[in-house]
């Protein structure tokens, strides 16, 4: 070669070089692509970061991933051998990328672009170290997850309890099958192409509660992003919750949440009809027809505690009430009734649509709530029988939505519908301080719930409808009240989350507990919200 070739082999070099100046990976570069934290176990996607990785944006274009995009790869070594790595996307100032499933512990990461190699990055590997993928990136949280309808988990759309939702999260480790990195997850809808699930128990806490996993292992089609499919724990609390997945000791981040909305409470109806002469009304005091018990003496002081009181804090407008709408029918056939909801005799109780009142002072639009779970505190409705009375359905009515923003949902699976009825005790109350009748209980006396839709809304002053729905109970064989003087409930025993004091701070339902004495107002218009 003449000297004139020399020279310009050399000048061409020294353009290339400038035109593509040699890579730099930043001190302790590479991280973890869900929270850019050091802990990375195989099979992870990884980020590494850092100058002159890449001449611009190129994102692979499908599975399998390519191991090289725009002249750039990564070379990863565990000092046995070196391996490109399979890539998600390259750019000047980082470079995605997935590890090895089968390399390591201890990896040395380079990246190589046509000006050349860049300096090493060397990393410790463990088995596992489950992470979250974020909403906004930033590894920190709301967490990423989707309701089984595939809509988002968001403050729009929360994460009720009792549902199947996905998290997905990143560097959980190996899988069985195992899968090479940067192959697409098999779909487990044939034989050849099983899901890659991993091959140890799997544990995510929801508020600190453990959630049943259904899967855990790789998303179908997609190469490196684990998917745990979980059904939410009952909780009472109105706002993030933490959220974490743990396996084999290894936990995911702290401080990662989703958005969560408690099954709400339990609105029952009052009854607007005086059947069998009945005097009683609602107005508090002797000859009350609405009496009330709790179990929180923080929240509702010392009136009502673990006893019966007919101090509803009611006023006198509610001399039209005469306690909670109640039914009873024989082979279908009404044989007691106060409220008129089943053959449309209910006139205006339940409709304000004239607004000749506030709703507040509507008796048919106020409720009461009977959870006897954890919230401890139950309402029961007097009634009055002149003759004895044989019945095989007992009917109480509540309303499915309560309020906008803690909507009650009717078939939660962590609902457990009780009824129970007293007899009439001294002092005019239910005869028995406790949450379970002593004349009636469907804790003892065979027989099933149902739930359905009533024809009859409640409607409000501004025109807003909440349908009323019913809770049938269907006896085994009928069951016989002699003449007298009874007490009806019907309530919702969901577990115990031992947190009332908290959901109630949380959802600002305590201070208008205060406020309103034993009630609180079906749409609440002061409820502050912790999330936005």
């Amino acid at each position: 070669m003449s000297g004139l070739s020399l020279k310009l082999v050399g000048v061409a070099s020294l353009f290339a070089a400038l035109a593509y100046p040699q890579p730099v990976i930043n001190p302790a570069g590479t991280v973890n692509g869900a929270d850019y934290s050091r802990a990375l176990a195989p099979g992870a996607i990884a980020v590494v970061y850092g100058s002159q990785l890449a001449s611009g944006f190129f994102p692979a274009p499908a599975m399998p991933l390519p191991t090289s995009l725009g002249g750039t790869s990564v070379q990863v070594s565990d000092g046995v051998r070196t391996v490109l790595a399979p890539l998600y996307y390259v750019m000047p100032g980082q470079v995605a990328f997935q590890l090895p499933y089968d390399m390591g512990p201890n990896v040395t990461v380079r990246v190589v672009t046509p000006a050349g190699t860049s300096n090493p990055d060397t990393l410790t590997l463990v088995g596992r170290a489950p992470r979250l993928f974020s909403v906004d990136q930033s590894g920190k949280g709301r967490a990423v997850a989707l309701h089984a309808d595939w809509e988002w988990v968001s403050r729009q759309k929360p994460m009720k309890p009792g549902e199947w939702i996905s998290l997905y999260a990143n560097s959980m480790g190996a899988v069985t099958p195992p899968i090479a990195a940067g192959v697409g997850a098999g779909d487990g809808k044939h034989p050849a192409n099983p899901l890659n699930v991993i091959p140890v128990p799997t544990t995510v806490l929801i508020d600190n509660k453990p959630a049943q996993v259904g899967y855990a292992g790789l998303v179908p089609y997609i190469s490196g992003v684990y998917q745990i499919n979980v059904f939410t724990p009952y909780y009472d609390v109105l706002g993030d919750l933490e959220v974490r997945v743990v396996v084999e000791g290894a936990s995911s981040q702290a401080d990662m949440t989703l958005p969560a909305e408690p099954n709400g409470f339990y609105w029952v109806l009052g009854a607007g009809k005086f059947p069998n002469g009945q005097t009683r009304t609602a107005v508090p005091g002797p000859g009350s027809a609405i009496a009330f018990m709790h179990m929180d003496r923080e929240l509702w002081g010392d009136d009502g505690y673990g006893r019966w009181t007919l101090n509803s804090h009611l006023g006198p407008e509610f001399r039209a009430t005469s306690g909670l709408a109640l039914t009873l029918r024989l082979g279908g056939v009404i044989v007691y009734d106060n409220n008129g909801i089943e053959n449309g005799t209910h006139g205006g109780y339940y409709d304000n649509s004239a607004g000749t009142v506030p709703d507040a002072q509507k008796p048919g639009l106020y409720e009461w709530y009977s959870m006897s779970g954890h919230l401890r505190a139950i309402f029961a409705g007097y009634f009055r029988l002149t003759q004895a009375t044989t019945f095989d359905e007992i009917i109480g009515y509540f309303d499915g939505n309560g309020n906008p923003e803690l909507r009650f949902d009717p078939a939660n699976v962590y609902n457990r519908f009780r009824m129970n009825i007293w007899s009439n005790g001294p002092g005019g109350t239910p005869a028995v301080n406790s949450f379970t009748g002593d004349v009636f209980s469907s804790d003892s006396v065979p027989g099933t719930f149902e739930l359905s839709r009533t024809n009859v809304d409640r409607v409000f002053r501004d025109g807003a409808r909440d349908r009323i729905w019913r809770v049938v109970y269907r006896l085994s064989r009928p069951f016989t009240l002699p003449a007298g003087e009874y007490w009806f409930s019907h309530d919702v025993a969901t577990p115990d989350s031992g947190l009332p004091a908290r959901v109630l701070e949380l959802s600002g339902l305590r201070e208008r507990a205060a406020n309103l004495g034993r009630l609180i107002r079906p749409i609440p218009d002061a409820l502050v919200m912790v999330v936005r």
